[in-house]
């Protein structure tokens, strides 16, 4: 698998209380895919979404641009069972954070785990969280949560409410946009501030799936139904639409490609409905 060495990232500021930090990634060091973590803050709590891995200077540098004072790192969210490589390093550095992410998940040690009892359904406000043993206002009053374990990869979809994101993990990709092969238009997390030349093709040689990777595509749409398994049980992928469509999302942030920005209720719907 493959980060730079060294790490390299390139930070974007939604609001007051959330970064978004975005590297290059590829799998098996062919597959240009990217990689992004996103950083909140509330009331001097700190909440890691998919960390990166970890590198102090980063991760403080990152941290300053939402908060100077003192702050706790009290959660990291585990967003399924694949994106899990680098939170257990995260556990050293800081033993009281939190690890919220799907159960039996290998590699790192799941503090508050999501299970068959908390699937398919919105975890919210101080009931639900609370039977999760969560009652930090920092979660209670920011986030809500659906355990998608109709998902290949199980996955925790998180909606953030102040900013009216919507947090997915291999639901949906976009890395393949319109005008990436030619260079006129560039990658978040293949940017010349990463390091990448003017005009970097990120789907060249080896990369060349990842341009499919994107809502639009049709090799896209069916790579990521078949992750969700809509196939296979077609009534849970309804469901957990049914369930992300009735929050308010207006920005899609994913892991892998540049964030939606437009129309993302009827994109993903578009993918997946």
């Amino acid at each position: 698998m493959g980060y730079p060495s060294p790490l390299k990232v390139v930070t974007k500021k939604i609001s007051a209380n959330v970064l978004t930090v975005s590297s290059p990634f590829s799998i098996l060091n062919k597959l240009n895919v990217g990689a992004r973590m996103v950083i909140f803050h509330y009331h001097g709590d700190i909440i890691i979404w998919s960390p990166l891995p970890y590198d102090k200077e980063i991760l403080e540098n990152a941290i300053a641009q939402l908060t100077t004072k003192e702050y706790t790192v009290k959660y990291i969210f585990v967003i399924n069972i694949e994106h899990n490589l680098c939170a257990e390093k995260y556990k050293e550095i800081y033993p009281t954070v939190k690890l919220i992410g799907p159960e039996n998940t290998s590699r790192c040690e799941i503090s508050i785990p999501l299970t068959e009892d908390n699937a398919l359904k919105i975890i919210k406000g101080t009931a639900g969280w609370g039977n999760l043993g969560i009652s930090n206002k920092s979660i209670v009053d920011n986030f809500e949560l659906i355990y998608n374990n109709a998902h290949k990869n199980r996955e925790l979809v998180i909606y953030e409410k102040n900013d009216k994101l919507l947090l997915l993990a291999d639901m949906i990709m976009n890395l393949g946009i319109h005008g990436t092969t030619t260079g006129e238009y560039v990658l978040e997390q293949y940017s010349p501030e990463l390091g990448f030349p003017e005009g970097f093709n990120p789907h060249g040689g080896w990369s060349f799936l990842s341009r499919y990777l994107q809502p639009n595509s049709i090799v896209g749409k069916f790579l990521m139904n078949r992750l969700q398994k809509t196939r296979q049980t077609p009534e849970k992928t309804k469901k957990v639409m049914e369930l992300i469509n009735s929050w308010d999302y207006t920005t899609i942030i994913m892991v892998h490609g540049d964030l939606i920005t437009k129309e993302a209720k009827q994109t993903l719907s578009n993918v997946h409905l």
